[in-house]
C-alpha cells in the first residue's frame, strides 16, 4: 500500500511540475485607429480591405486567439493571446487592411491586475 501511495504521489508531482513549467500564452492589446488609406467619405463596409479585415478578425475569434473586443470612441480595441510580442505583431500585421494602411495599430503587452469577467 505504501508503494502504491508513493507511486501515486510521484506521478502527481511530475504532472504538476510539467504543468507549472509549460509556458502559457501572454495577453496583448491592439488599438486600431483609421490609417492614411481610410476614406472618410465612405462607410466602413465600403472601405477597401474592410471585408477582409472582418474575416481576419472572425478567424481569430473562432480559433480562440481573441479574448475580448470593444470600441472606445473612434478606436477599436482587441485583447488577444500570443506567445510573444513578436508573434502578436505577426498576427495583427498579417491583416491585409493593416498592410494597406486602412488602419494603424498599437500593440502592447496586456497585464491584468484585477481579473474578473466582462458582461454586457
Amino acid at each position: 500500500m505504501k508503494i502504491v501511495l508513493l507511486f501515486a504521489l510521484t506521478l502527481t508531482s511530475i504532472q504538476s511540475f510539467g504543468q507549472e513549467n509549460t509556458p502559457k500564452d501572454s495577453l496583448f492589446v491592439v488599438t486600431y485607429t483609421t490609417g492614411p488609406a481610410w476614406d472618410f467619405e465612405k462607410s466602413p463596409n465600403d472601405q477597401p480591405y474592410f471585408s477582409e479585415h472582418s474575416k481576419h478578425l472572425s478567424t481569430l475569434r473562432k480559433n480562440g486567439t481573441i479574448k475580448l473586443g470593444a470600441r472606445s470612441g473612434e478606436k477599436g480595441i482587441i485583447v488577444f493571446s500570443a506567445k510573444t510580442l513578436k508573434e502578436a505583431k505577426e498576427i495583427i500585421n498579417s491583416d491585409i487592411a493593416i498592410v494597406n494602411s486602412l488602419f494603424e495599430t498599437d500593440i502592447q503587452a496586456f497585464n491584468v491586475f484585477y481579473p474578473g469577467c466582462v458582461e454586457r
